[in-house]
């Protein structure tokens, strides 16, 4: 079968999110493109909701989310060949929510933590899915019942078994690559701090409790971080901050070596000394405490737990849900959480299957038969958007039985030992120290067929029929503040930013500014390196490299100040950036302070360009040509 093209659904999206130019950057999860754009109000909802391989479309932890389900993958691909370098390189600083919000300090540091949560664990969880799959076939061939077809002690178990905890050993290194991605920040850098958590001396001091040191009878220990999340997210965004401030203040022929190995020692002694026991202690007893209140209340942590789960997955809030899953794991080897989190799973699978089954309407047919293999596999986001949601009852019924199933497994105590879900995580409740121990699997069968037959039942009888009006995909309440409040017919002008000669667009070597294609502006041939405020406004877009700054003028206006044409190329070296993101500056003001001689010596053009890119119904005067 040929390989379906992609690349007309990337352009559709690319341009219904804005187009190029209002993309700071993307990421994706297992069903979700999560786009961080310059302005929510210029991405058109509508029109991507109406695309038929779009399930929805999500405003959420300060992500522009586009559902597309199971091909997200090769969607991804085909939007990051599009976009280009400038989306994959990590020039661009997404860390904060650069939108001119007014929302509760709280609301969005709560929001920028679940993105860096996402950021951080989607890239892993495919592999940590997989290894527990694994790990749970293991303990089934090792059951009595089946004539242990594996001896436990044989090297080919403890071949595939390593394979498997490889995954999880090493955890910290693959959290920290993933979270330094997410920040912009050195992959290598934080990859190498993660390797320092999971060195095997270490390691091996962790298990034994170790002593470092002693300072006043206060006692220091080595503690075992190996399957471990928190105490590395932490790590790498120390990591990245501390980066930061040593290239401002260490001379650029000290930065290649000296960066990484200050970065490396520094971050490593205080993850291992402080903040490592500490989050790991507070992880590790907040896990125990939802395994203790799920045990300890059984039927009715279950019934509650099992009937909001799957709400939590609408906006995309299900990913704190899962470094509290993996601790659990890694503190007990075993999470009721996930065990009730699982029979979700298989509720919203079945609730898509009835409709599947009973409707007549072939497009609902093709879609919910595929939907509803996908939700076993553990994915239910092509259920939820793609029918659950637009046939509200549906989603009910899948609530319905999913509360039924959470019941029957927390009643039954059932509890997991391995990361997977739905009906293809079976495996994963086999315990494998106990072999002989079914009490867990008996749950997950009761508790799915439950959740199976109540969702089937409800759906059939009383969620769907073919009379039914398809809704449109549920809209979700807007982020206050996504969208920059304007004030139409404000005037504002534009001093010029940068010493030196005043020339018109239409005059630079460079055929999208000079034509206009990124709005009306001017241009300065510089005879001093220093950047300046033209205007006061807040720092919407601060990069690194330093080629570049985007403003919002008081009246929100968007400016952009390029320094320079193709000067991306120079990686930052020549240009000190003194301002930051979200920080708001004055006429004047020093933005960024670049060395002239420098650009011209590695072939590039120095000309500063100024582009109004968006006046949003402001209007903006800008100086005299010469």
């Amino acid at each position: 079968m040929a390989k379906k093209d992609y690349t007309q659904l990337a352009d559709n999206v690319i341009k219904d999110v804005g187009g190029k130019d209002n993309i700071k950057n993307v990421i994706h999860c297992i069903t979700r493109l999560r786009f961080y754009l310059k302005d929510e109000s210029k991405a058109n909802d509508d029109a991507l909701r109406e695309n038929s391989d779009v399930l929805d479309v999500i405003h959420a932890s300060g992500q522009y989310q586009v559902v597309i389900g199971n091909e997200v993958s090769n969607v991804f691909d085909a939007v990051s060949k599009q976009l280009g370098a400038d989306f994959s390189d990590g020039e661009q600083d997404i860390t904060t929510n650069n939108d001119n919000d007014k929302r509760n300090p709280i609301t969005r540091g709560f929001e920028n933590l679940i993105g860096f949560i996402t950021g951080a664990m989607s890239p892993v969880i495919g592999v940590i899915a997989a290894a527990g799959i694994i790990k749970g076939i293991l303990a089934l061939l090792t059951l009595p019942q089946l004539g242990s077809l594996l001896s436990s002690t044989s090297v080919l178990y403890i071949t595939i078994s390593a394979i498997a905890d490889s995954a999880f050993y090493f955890l910290p290194i693959l959290v920290g690559y993933a979270a330094a991605k997410r920040l912009n920040s050195d992959p290598i850098v934080a990859a190498v701090i993660g390797g320092v958590l999971a060195y095997p001396s270490l390691v091996n001091y962790g298990k034994a409790f170790k002593l470092m040191f002693e300072i006043g009878g206060f006692k220091f220990q080595f503690l075992n971080y190996t399957y471990s999340i928190f105490p590395m997210i932490l790590a790498a965004y120390m990591a990245k901050k501390l980066s930061e401030w040593l290239k401002e203040h260490l001379p650029s022929y000290l930065q290649m070596i000296f960066n990484p190995l200050i970065t490396v020692m520094i971050v490593s002694a205080i993850t291992l000394v402080i903040t490592g026991p500490i989050i790991q202690g507070f992880a590790n007893g907040i896990a125990d405490v939802i395994n203790w209140l799920v045990n300890a209340s059984g039927w009715f942590g279950g019934f509650v737990i099992g009937g909001f789960y799957q709400v939590l997955v609408i906006f995309g809030l299900h990913w704190g849900v899962v470094p509290l899953v993996a601790q659990q794991i890694t503190g007990s080897g075993q999470s009721a959480l996930n065990a009730i989190i699982c029979s979700t799973m298989v509720s919203q699978g079945a609730a898509v299957l009835a409709v599947a089954i009973k409707s007549h309407k072939d497009k609902i047919k093709e879609v919910g038969f595929a939907a509803a293999i996908s939700a076993f596999c553990g994915v239910t986001e092509p259920a939820i958007y793609g029918v659950n949601l637009r046939y509200r009852k549906v989603f009910i019924s899948g609530l319905m039985g999913s509360a039924v199933g959470g019941l029957i497994t927390g009643l039954m105590h059932g509890t997991m030992y391995g990361f997977t879900g739905s009906l293809i995580g079976f495996s994963s409740f086999f315990n494998p120290q106990h072999p002989t121990d079914l009490n867990s699997f008996y749950a997950f069968l009761l508790a799915s067929a439950a959740a199976l037959v109540v969702s089937f039942i409800a759906t059939w009888f009383w969620g769907y029929n073919d009379n039914m009006e398809i809704g449109k995909k549920v809209d979700k309440k807007q982020r206050p503040g996504s969208k920059i409040t304007t004030q139409t017919g404000t005037k504002e002008t534009l001093s010029v930013p940068v010493e030196g000669k005043v020339i018109p667009l239409s005059k630079v070597n460079d055929q999208v500014f000079s034509a206009g294609t990124m709005g009306e502006g001017f241009a300065v041939e510089p005879t001093k390196g220093i950047l300046r405020a033209p205007v006061d406004a807040e720092v919407t877009v601060a990069y690194e490299t330093g080629h570049a700054i985007g403003l919002t003028t008081m009246a929100g206006a968007e400016i952009l100040l390029h320094i320079g044409l193709d000067t991306v190329m120079m990686k930052g070296k020549g240009f000190d950036v003194k301002v930051k993101q979200e920080q708001f500056v004055k006429r004047g003001d020093v933005l960024v302070e670049f060395d002239i001689d420098a650009i011209k010596q590695a072939g590039y053009d120095p000309t500063v360009i100024v582009v109004i890119t968006d006046p949003h119904g402001v209007d903006v005067a800008t100086p005299a040509l010469a």
